[in-house]
């Protein structure tokens, strides 16, 4: 599998879908599968921004590494230069209607769109990467599964 890419997409690019970002990029290194790169996008993104305090915090607390982080706003080259485009939530993927392989996150695993955290406390960023989590392992054996045929 060389040099696919994933992007997830969300509203702001600060709380899940960066999370997913860091959370797919640990399990496919962990897997130890190459040759994709996963990024992340807002629709209305304020390009820069960090990723939000406590979406850090969780993913801190469930092992994760969070590093340099910088929002980026969704773009048509951006969407249109990768082979998997999953969005947070179904209306998201709406909003992007037009653009090949954009799907919903319950399309590609199966479970419920991941609502949006922001502007909760800590507890629901907590579970929303759980939820974020569990939807990256289903991609993870997915991914793995194309590779082995």
């Amino acid at each position: 599998m060389k040099n696919k890419k994933i992007l997830f997409i969300c509203t702001g690019n600060t709380c899940r879908s960066p999370m997913a970002e860091i959370i797919l990029k640990k399990k496919l290194k962990d897997a130890g599968i190459v040759g994709i790169r996963v990024s992340s996008a807002g629709l209305s993104a304020q390009a820069g921004a960090k990723i939000s305090e406590n979406s850090a915090a969780a993913l801190k607390k469930l092992g994760y590494r969070v590093g340099a982080f910088k929002s980026k706003m969704a773009t048509p080259n951006m969407l249109k230069r990768c082979e998997l485009v999953i969005c947070m939530t179904t209306e998201h993927k709406r909003y992007l209607k037009g653009f090949e392989r954009v799907y919903s996150i319950s399309e590609v695993t199966g479970l419920a769109d991941i609502s949006d955290p922001y502007g909760y406390d800590l507890d629901r960023y907590i579970i929303t990467s759980r939820q974020i989590e569990q939807a990256c392992e289903i991609i993870l054996k997915e991914l793995i599964k194309v590779k082995g045929d």
